[in-house]
């Protein structure tokens, strides 16, 4: 089995294609730095001067009336007026670097938010203004730091803010990423059976070792990830690790930056096994790559294109592949809110990992799978 093993890593160390996906992993990191650079990603002032627009769109969907205390205006009207004071005084906070008035007029935005949601009329302005959860969430976060006295500034081009910025986005594409990859892991020994069964081993010991390979490289993709972010560590700096950010894990929650980027490598890990395993069904089954991967994408992609599928199958564990979306409370601004976290999805294919390793064991180890 040992010599199976090196024999097969031998083989994929020198395979075109997974060293191609290497580079390319590299060069999406990269990219991803100039990015941040050339659209400002991070910028506070960007970001909020976004929100003040947002403020007086939604008060063009009124006459414009007395917004005054005892004006004519609705109580929806005057608390969006409100709202686009108070951004317009986080902007000015921001701009001389006043961390205290920036946080306590953040908390005012999302106290005056949280009462906007049960007004009349809230339906016109709905798609401009942030869902409860995130709101809940922001009011969190902002409290956390008035209360740590935190500095609000974080260059997302230091090394711990970058790596947040990285994973907090890379959940929508690693499991296509990873299906691709491994979309035709076995289609090349169904090509060539004589090889197979010529080796020393079984059949279902021989696909253990290609796992193993597969799994190795996947790793290596994170490796390259981090990699490829250290030199911002001697360019700008590490960053703090220990960074709040607010996320939602049954109920709203502060993790930091380390503990974010912890989490979200581990369940790339547990997607990507998720991922190699329904390749090796499907190649059994559709014997063709692109079949594969057509099969994987439309599973992933139905939940994301008909939301409403997810409160339909709440527990189905392609809801579960975007955990980025999980985090943010995603699931509760559904039309029909479903209460899903991570650990739930965690759970959940974790037990379909299981299932598919007894399927493939049962199928390779009984020779059901014909080899011809």
């Amino acid at each position: 089995m040992i010599r199976a093993l090196k024999v097969g890593l031998k083989i994929e160390l020198t395979n075109r294609k997974n060293l191609f996906l290497l580079l390319i992993v590299a060069l999406i990191t990269v990219g991803m730095m100039f990015y941040i650079k050339s659209q400002s990603a991070g910028n506070q002032i960007v970001e909020k001067t976004g929100d003040f627009y947002s403020a007086q769109a939604a008060l063009t969907k009124f006459q414009v009336v007395d917004a005054s205390e005892d004006g004519d205006g609705s109580d929806l009207y005057k608390n969006l007026n409100k709202q686009k004071i108070a951004v317009a005084l986080q902007i000015a906070a921001l701009k001389m670097q006043k961390s205290k008035m920036y946080y306590e007029t953040s908390i005012e935005i999302a106290e005056l938010r949280a009462k906007a949601y049960d007004y009349e009329e809230y339906d016109k302005v709905a798609s401009l203004m942030p869902s409860r959860i995130k709101n809940t969430l922001n009011h969190m976060y902002f409290t956390h730091l008035l209360k740590s006295e935190q500095s609000v500034v974080q260059n997302p081009l230091q090394f711990f803010p970058f790596l947040l910025f990285f994973f907090s986005i890379v959940g929508a594409g690693w499991y296509i990423f990873i299906s691709f990859y491994t979309s035709s892991i076995l289609l090349d020994d169904f090509e060539h059976s004589s090889m197979i069964k010529g080796y020393p081993i079984r059949f279902d010991q021989y696909i253990f070792t290609k796992c193993v390979t597969y799994f190795l490289y996947i790793l290596a993709f994170i490796v390259v990830i981090i990699a490829c972010a250290t030199p911002l560590l001697f360019i700008n700096g590490a960053g703090d690790a220990s960074y709040p950010i607010a996320v939602y894990v049954g109920e709203p929650a502060i993790y930091s930056i380390i503990h974010y980027v912890i989490i979200s490598i581990g369940y790339m890990i547990v997607v990507a096994i998720f991922a190699m395993l329904l390749s090796i069904i499907l190649n059994v089954v559709l014997k063709n790559m692109y079949l594969t991967l057509f099969v994987q994408s439309i599973l992933f992609f139905l939940p994301e294109v008909f939301p409403s599928m997810i409160s339909f199958m709440p527990y189905n564990p392609f809801n579960f592949l975007n955990f980025n979306k999980i985090l943010s409370g995603y699931p509760l601004e559904l039309a029909k809110p479903v209460d899903v976290t991570m650990t739930i999805g965690l759970i959940i294919l974790l037990v379909c990992i299981a299932l598919m390793m007894f399927v493939i064991k049962t199928f390779f180890s009984t020779g059901k799978i014909a080899r011809v």
